[in-house]
Formats: structure tokens, sequence, C-alpha cells
């Protein structure tokens, strides 16, 4: 028998482990590193794709774009449509999505036909990334969530880890990058087994059955569409971008006053105010857009700067990806014992810490600077993603877990989406200052220069959060 905390920091005595919280979750988990492995696995095949279909790389890049547009156009809509059809139910439909996604692009006879299947597939996604999550709370008691949460951000992990690997060997083999897409079948209809036969019981808060928002609909995807298109492809040059992302604002004004009027909103603003995640959210961006810092920029440092070639590189990339998958579960237990919001707060400061380190380590101890840095970032983000998820899963209903859920990987994604298009800018404009390696070392400090005031902000909020929940357990 354990001692552990509540998620609102009260002390509870139980007898459950991590390995019997994985008992009930371990569908989820399954589900979760397919989701993932569906945004991993598909890049390092693109390149594959370009040759054969003679096509160059911005034109082949439209197949990770299709697919991250319409997976954050459609992951609130999904969470919404789990609260509505039943949160189980809509999961198995998304799993069938995705599977006829990766037939019909295992199958393309052309790239248009990939792109449409990698869009198919991005709307299944949209739902088995929301979806999970809002399940966890039907799924075990309210002192297991930490746990549960940790586990979903290790599968998650995983997932993404692994992706990069896989691609690259299935590949390499007999079937090429039609393999890869192949490989989604089988693992898609273990999903689907798996949530058919051991989540029965996972429906039993019943589906709140309401008319579908259209008009928010419409206006929240031509917001999403716009603002990623907006910061991926800035389209026009800087003055086109500005234009489109006025109009974004223009849109986003237009949806928010539809929502509060509407008597069944897709996103119900009274509600998450009620709540008080909002600052969740916040934090959930700022983290987000810290790891893509971590994803999108040390490649070119450590060949660029470092000499590294792709297999040292890669070694070197992959230390981050296995302490996030070592350290998700412990992060979960933490968040049990210790508080949500309080371990959310330490994962914030750790991360923002780690993005410092990166500034400042590498460029006097090169590789083991660099990886003194990464073993800090990813533990700290598997904290924050523990905390931060049980506290916001925590404060909603439980006919509201879907919407909530879908609210939450919509601030993830846009932090994701964010991310790429800032640093990505911040890095070519540092690195063109400075001739040769000193250009990409450059060019490394100034992105995690920013990353790290984006997480100082997070961190300040978070410091606010884990305050007034101590006082609120107080009083």
């Amino acid at each position: 028998m354990t001692s552990t905390q509540t998620t609102s920091g009260e002390p509870q005595v139980t007898t459950n482990s991590s390995a019997s919280v994985l008992r009930k979750i371990y569908p989820l988990s399954i589900v979760t590193i397919v989701a993932a492995l569906g945004t991993s696995l598909i890049n390092v095949i693109l390149p594959q794709v370009a040759t054969q279909f003679g096509a160059d790389m911005s034109t082949a890049q439209w197949a990770t774009l299709a697919f991250l547009l319409s997976s954050t156009v459609l992951i609130v809509p999904a969470g919404w449509l789990g609260d509505s059809l039943g949160r189980a139910r809509v999961l198995q439909v998304a799993i069938l999505v995705f599977l006829v996604g990766s037939l019909v692009a295992a199958l393309a006879p052309s790239l248009g036909l990939i792109i449409a299947g990698r869009a198919i597939q991005g709307v299944g996604v949209a739902a088995m990334l929301a979806l999970p999550v809002a399940l966890v709370r039907e799924t075990v008691q309210p002192h297991e969530m930490g746990r549960a949460m940790g586990t979903i951000g290790s599968s998650m992990a995983t997932g993404m880890a692994l992706g990069p690997a896989v691609g690259g060997l299935i590949a390499a083999g007999a079937l090429g990058w039609r393999g890869a897409f192949l490989l989604f079948l089988p693992l898609g209809l273990l999903a689907l087994f798996l949530v058919g036969t051991k989540l029965s019981t996972a429906a039993a808060t019943p589906a709140q059955r309401r008319p579908l928002d259209l008009a928010g609909l419409m206006l929240l995807a031509v917001a999403l569409a716009g603002y990623s298109l907006a910061v991926t492809l800035t389209p026009g040059g800087w003055q086109g971008t500005t234009a489109i992302l006025v109009g974004v604002v223009v849109v986003l004004a237009v949806f928010v006053r539809v929502e509060l009027r509407s008597g069944s909103p897709l996103v119900n603003f009274r509600m998450l105010k009620s709540i008080r995640i909002l600052p969740q959210l916040g934090m959930t961006f700022g983290g987000a857009l810290v790891m893509m810092t971590f994803t999108i920029i040390p490649p070119f440092y450590l060949t660029l700067a470092l000499g590294l070639d792709t297999w040292r590189m890669g070694l070197v990339m992959a230390v981050g990806p296995i302490m996030a998958i070592l350290s998700g579960i412990p992060a979960g237990q933490l968040a049990d014992r210790l508080g949500a919001a309080r371990v959310a707060f330490i994962g914030l400061t750790t991360m923002t810490i780690a993005a410092v380190a990166f500034v400042a380590l590498p460029p006097v101890w090169g590789v083991v600077g660099f990886l003194i840095a990464a073993v800090m970032l990813t533990p700290g983000n598997q904290m924050f993603m523990a905390g931060n998820n049980t506290s916001v899963m925590s404060r909603a209903d439980r006919a509201q877990q879907g919407a909530v859920s879908g609210v939450l990987n919509l601030a993830r994604n846009l932090g994701f989406i964010t991310g790429t298009a800032l640093m990505s800018l911040v890095f070519d404009l540092a690195s063109t200052r400075v001739p040769g390696s000193g250009g990409a070392t450059l060019g490394m400090q100034s992105a995690f220069a920013v990353a790290a005031l984006f997480g100082l902000a997070a961190a300040l909020v978070g410091l606010i959060v884990h305050r007034r929940s101590v006082a609120a357990v107080r009083d």
C-alpha cells in the first residue's frame, strides 16, 4: 500500500501500481503509438516518393502539409463528435478512416493521390490523438490519472521516435515507400480490435447528442487552414503572409462571436473559462513550441557545425526520444504524488533551463553539451505533459472530456506549427550572418534563445496556476 496524492493535491492511499494502470489503458496507448507513427514515419520516405514521381521536394512536402492541415482543422470537431456520439465509437470510426487513407496512399499511382491519402489519414489521426486523452478519465480512477497521462505521453514519444527509423528501414526494402504505408494496415487493425474488445466499458458516460455547429465548424476550419498555410508556406512573402494572418484574426473574432451566441457551440468558451483552463492552454502552446525547436533545429547544427554524418546525427538525436520514452510513466507517477499543477510547473522550468543549456553548452562542449541539454529537455516535457494534461482533464466534466481534449490538442498543434515556421526563420536569419560552421552554431543558439523566452513565459504562467491550486486546496 502506497501513499499518493490526488490531482488536486490531497493525499490518498492506494494499492494501484503503474502496471495495473497500463493494463487498463494499453489499447489507448496502441492507438496513440499508431497515430504518432502516422505523424513521424512518412517524412523520411518523401525523397523516394519525389524521385519516383519526378516532383521537387516542395511539391512532395504537400504530403506532410495535407496531413497536418486535416488533423489540425478537425481535432476540435473530433473531440466534439466523441462527446456527442460516444468516444469509443468515434475512435473506432477514426481508425477505419486512417486505414482507408493508408490504403489509398499505398496503392496511389500518382503524387496527388498520395497527398489525398495523407489528408484522409489526418482526418483519422485527429480523433486518434484527441480521444485517447478524453477516454482516460473513463478508464482509470481519479488518483491514477497522472500515471495514465504519463503512459500516453510515453506512447506518443515511442511512436515519434520509432517513426523515422522504421520508415527508413521499410523504404529500403523490396516494397519501397509503399511498404511504409502498408505497415499501417496491420497496426491499425490491431488498434481497431483492441478498442472494440477492450474498451467496452469506456462508454460508461452517455453520449450527449447535440446539433452540429456548422457555422462554427466552417469558421474554425477557415481560420486554422489560413494560419497553417500562412506560417508554413508564407505565400506572397511577408506582405502576403501578413494579409492572411490579418484575415485569420478577423475570422477568429467572428468565430468567437458565433460560438458565444450558439446554443450548441463547437468550442464552449464559457465552459473553458468556468473550469479555468485557459492558462493551461497557453502553457501547452509554449511547451509545444519549445519541443518543436528541438525537433527541427539540431539536425542542422549537428551536421553543419559539428560535421556529423547522417548516421551519427541520428544516434545523437535518438537520445532525446529515448529519454522521453523512459520518463513518461515516472512523470505520471510524480503528477499523482506531488500534484498535477506542481509537476507541470517543474516540467516547464526544466524545459526552459534545457533551452538555455542548448544556447550555452554545445558551443563549448560539442556533442557532450548537446546531450546534456537533450537529457534535460525531454524528461521535462514528459513531466509537463503528464501534469498539464492531468490538470486540464480533471477539471472538465465527464461529458466534456472530448471537447476539452480537442482544444488541448489544438493548442499543442498550433505550437508545433508556429514553432516550425518561427524557429526556421530565426535559424535562417542568424546563420546567414556568420559564414561556415559558425553560422549553424549561431542559428541554433538564436533559435533556442527564442524558445527559452517562450518557455519562461509558459513557466511563469505555470507558477501562477500552481499557486492557485495550492490556495484552493488550503481553502
